[in-house]
């Protein structure tokens, strides 16, 4: 996503940059001031950027930006210069126009960007121009590099993925906010302090544009409130909320309805857990106004702060949707920036959950079982009943066309309203709420003829505020349709569902592509990762990471029949096998995993995230305590295996956390367990566990095993575990040329006969790069490959050729050979089913001891 929004940005021609600083090589201490004065044509949807290089030895860089004002009319069509910044391993922060200045250091960064290592390498400053004015802007961006010692990494906290003893209940929370880690006025601590006043159990902090307030919670995380991870995505041509995220991941925004790329980033969430929403769909101000449709997100968000005519507009827009039988759930949030008048919890969503965490919550908002309240004093409950079945909302009664349905509903809280009831007809039934802000309809009608029945509570009187006088009422609570009907085939929890294909090569030619038989009977899995091991009996182990993030093996003997799939055990224990997991519906599966998670966390480590390899923080425990693990059970969201040459196969796997767990499993298919690999950092004299954003593992004939990683500072890093069960330390794996390091987006590792090691990556030019390490250790270096694409593969075979395949810019696998020589087959495209090629999104390979290879494709269902 980050070389996405890179490669968006234009770099500008400026006019002679003018730079200020003590002469001759710079020294510690010393500052160097870089002017470069430039200019943007008139128009809104522009990007571009200023290209710096940064020398090795700086240790900070600050950004100031001024640019001419124009307000043509004002409030409204004002000149802005948004900024930004990138760096040699991508994101590092957005402000947009709330700042015009800031800096960056691997010790601390302005609210809005993130700490992290300064790389030497190209930077760019990110602009957004919005030129109104016809004669253009003129602009002027000053970059300070300063000169001295690395500082120390920060490490950021995780946030708890559930709080424990909450179980069933509806739990209110406001799901678009902003602090001062965007444009927003309150801290993290205030606004979870007026959340906690006014009543919510969970919230969620939305940035624009930015993952910073995300990885900033350190010493800030409540006990008594629920916090998920966000941000808003703010394109030019409409705002969508990203809830759920893992910690410091970013999207890109750089992107309008012409580009056709909406459905993926919306994939991407969902693929990671989270839940995609469309932010005030109808609000009238420029890039606020929604242009993507509505088939790719998960929710509509129909009530945003006080309210106003642009929600009852957006409320009119999503009941005609309804009415089209468009199910599609409604949610209301505050898009709070400044106390007091944008008020925490005005409105909230109030959700129907399993359990205060975070996948039941999102789960609920994906289902449409909420409600929507002014405050938390409001509290509105509808039920549909039929033939002795209930339903609320979100959920389906089943009924015929003709059954009758009883519809009750209340409301509390919400004195001087009126109650009333919509179906598919329109109005049904009003009722006046008296003083004690108590109301009640009961309504008799068709069951199946009704399609759906939703409530409304409103209060007949305008509002005024600082937002201006709104609509002649005011909406005191709105609940999501309750469904008289059969429920459709319901979406995945995760969208990114994909079909593993299963072909290999053999010296004769390639053999038929086939799909993988799935869980519980399936004609085929799906998921969204995949590895596979060539056994030494000849059969292929296959890892894959279901819809859910469970984490199952299955075997293909040599006869080529498949065997069952068995489910992994998540860190410190969990049931081996979850009985008809796949017959479950995703809310069970999502509440198995959460049950596993919450019991099953190993007492002596601390889970981690952070920036670079010495980074990490502990979730702390109770005073005197051992420190918490945020994240185990089942749940992964990577994983690779490699076979070994006694028989065996080592198993790696990052949680949802990012920390990495390795596993043996022998050749009599006994599993040893996930383990923490260890990284540097250490807390209370304990190691932390290494954290990855991608890994790959590779088997060696002297029984170790290497794994590369791609640690979250972007760099990759390599350790081997020897066949003894010790590990090295991680080390830089040396980049193109024999640069220092090297960052890409993708990775794989195979080991080779005579005890060398060959690596391939994407690099974040989208390039395929290879290398040799030797036996001793050394490094080649990345060298140009010839292709370009996204994932990457590669099998060492028993002649000492490798073979190599990645998935192309046309979304197909193409394919090569590296023979002993150093000389390369050139890239083709082996063909798939029915005679086409093989279309996917992520590609793994496994030499077998006969000489063939197998290899395993996801591609979309």
């Amino acid at each position: 996503m980050a070389a996405g929004g890179l490669a968006a940005l234009v770099p500008v021609d400026t006019a002679q940059a003018q730079a200020s600083g003590p002469g001759g090589t710079p020294q510690p201490g010393d500052k160097v001031t870089t002017v470069y004065p430039g200019s943007s044509s008139f128009g809104f949807d522009q990007w571009a950027s200023v290209q710096f290089t940064v020398p090795a030895g700086v240790n900070r860089i600050t950004v100031s930006r001024t640019f001419d004002a124009y307000d043509g009319l004002p409030g409204i069509m004002a000149d802005v210069l948004d900024i930004g910044l990138y760096g040699p391993s991508g994101f590092r922060g957005w402000s947009g126009g709330a700042r015009s200045d800031f800096t960056v250091s691997a010790a601390d960064a302005t609210p809005g960007y993130l700490p992290g290592a300064i790389d030497p390498g190209t930077w760019s400053v990110a602009l957004g121009p919005v030129v109104f004015n016809p004669a253009g802007m003129h602009w002027q961006v000053t970059v300070t590099l300063e000169y001295g010692a690395p500082l120390a990494s920060v490490p950021f906290a995780v946030l708890p993925a559930s709080l424990p003893g909450r179980g069933q209940s509806w739990y209110r929370g406001d799901m678009h906010t902003h602090t001062v880690y965007s444009d927003g006025g309150r801290t993290l601590e205030q606004l979870v302090a007026e959340a906690r006043a006014n009543g919510l159990d969970f919230l969620t902090s939305t940035e624009h544009n930015t993952s910073s307030a995300g990885v900033s919670w350190a010493g800030k995380i409540p006990t008594d409130l629920l916090v998920i991870n966000g941000e808003e995505v703010t394109t030019r041509h409409g705002h969508w909320l990203a809830l759920g995220m893992p910690q410091g991941e970013e999207m890109d925004w750089h992107f309008s309805p012409k580009d056709g790329v909406f459905p993926d980033h919306a994939n991407h969430v969902r693929n990671l857990g989270g839940v995609v929403v469309a932010a005030h769909p109808l609000t009238p101000a420029p890039g606020s106004f929604w242009e993507f449709g509505f088939n790719d997100v998960d929710a509509i968000e129909i009530w945003n702060g006080p309210w106003t005519l642009d929600d009852e507009a957006a409320v009119a827009m999503w009941a005609a949707m309804l009415f089209f039988g468009q199910r599609i759930p409604a949610v209301g949030n505050s898009d709070t920036h400044f106390a007091p008048d944008d008020v925490v919890g005005l409105p909230q969503t109030v959700v129907n959950s399993k359990s205060l965490s975070r996948t039941d919550l999102l789960d609920g908002v994906r289902h449409g079982r909420t409600y929507l309240a002014e405050s938390s004093a409001v509290t509105l409950n509808i039920t549909a009943s039929c033939n002795g079945n209930h339903a609320g909302p979100g959920d389906s009664l089943p009924v015929s066309f003709f059954d009758s349905v009883n519809v009750t509903v209340t409301v509390s809280g919400a004195p001087g309203s009126i109650l009333a009831l919509y179906t598919e007809w329109g109005l049904m039934m009003a009722t006046v709420v008296g003083d004690d802000g108590n109301g009640r309809i009961a309504w008799n009608g068709w069951g199946w003829a009704s399609i759906f029945a939703r409530a409304e509570v409103r209060r007949p009187k305008p509002g005024a505020s600082s937002h201006g006088v709104s609509t002649l009422d005011q909406m005191v609570a709105l609940s999501n349709p309750v469904w008289l009907g059969s429920a459709p085939t319901p979406k995945p929890i995760y969208q990114g569902g994909q079909t593993f294909l299963h072909t290999s090569r053999r010296p004769a030619g390639w053999t038929p592509t086939a799909p993988v038989p799935g869980l519980g009977g399936a004609s085929v899995f799906t998921g969204a990762q995949a590895g596979i091991a060539g056994l030494a009996d000849g059969s292929a182990l296959l890892l894959g990471l279901a819809g859910d993030n469970s984490l199952w093996l299955n075997q293909k003997p040599a006869n080529g029949t498949w065997q069952t799939w068995q489910q992994l055990a998540g860190p410190g224990g969990s049931p081996t096998n979850t009985p008809d997991l796949a017959s479950r519906t995703d809310a069970a599966k999502a509440a198995a995993l959460l049950a596993v998670q919450s019991t099953r966390a190993p007492k002596n480590l601390a889970a981690v995230v952070g920036s670079g390899p010495t980074a990490g923080t502990l979730a702390a425990g109770a005073a005197g305590t051992a420190p918490a693990v945020v994240q185990s059970g089942c749940a992964f969201r990577e994983a690779a295996i490699t076979a070994m040459p006694d028989g065996s196969s080592q198993i790696i796997a990052t949680g949802l956390n990012g920390a990495l767990y390795h596993q043996v499993r022998s050749a009599s298919g006994q599993l040893s367990g996930f383990t923490p690999v260890l990284g540097p950092s250490m807390r209370n004299g304990q190691n932390l566990p290494w954290v990855s954003v991608k890994a790959a593992i590779a088997g060696m004939p002297d029984g170790s095993a290497q794994v590369i990683s791609f640690n979250p500072d972007g760099v990759m890093y390599l350790a081997t575990r020897f066949a003894n069960g010790t590990w090295t330390s991680w080390t830089h794996v040396i980049g193109v040329g024999g640069a220092a390091d090297f960052r890409g987006t993708a990775l794989a590792i195979t080991g080779m006969p005579d005890g060398s090691s060959q690596l391939v990556a994407i690099g974040l030019d989208n390039v395929v790069y290879h290398q040799i390490r030797s036996a001793s250790g050394a490094y080649a270096g990345f060298a140009n490959a010839g292709g370009i694409g996204s994932s990457v593969a590669i099998a060492g075979m028993p002649d000492g050729t490798a073979q190599i395949g990645h998935i192309g810019t046309d979304g197909n696998v193409w394919h090569s050979i590296r023979y002993t020589n150093g000389g390369w087959q050139r890239w083709m495209q082996p063909a798939g089913m029915n005679g086409g090629l093989i279309a996917g999104a992520v590609v793994r390979m496994a030499a077998m001891p006969d000489g063939s290879m197998q290899l395993m494709t996801i591609t979309p269902s």
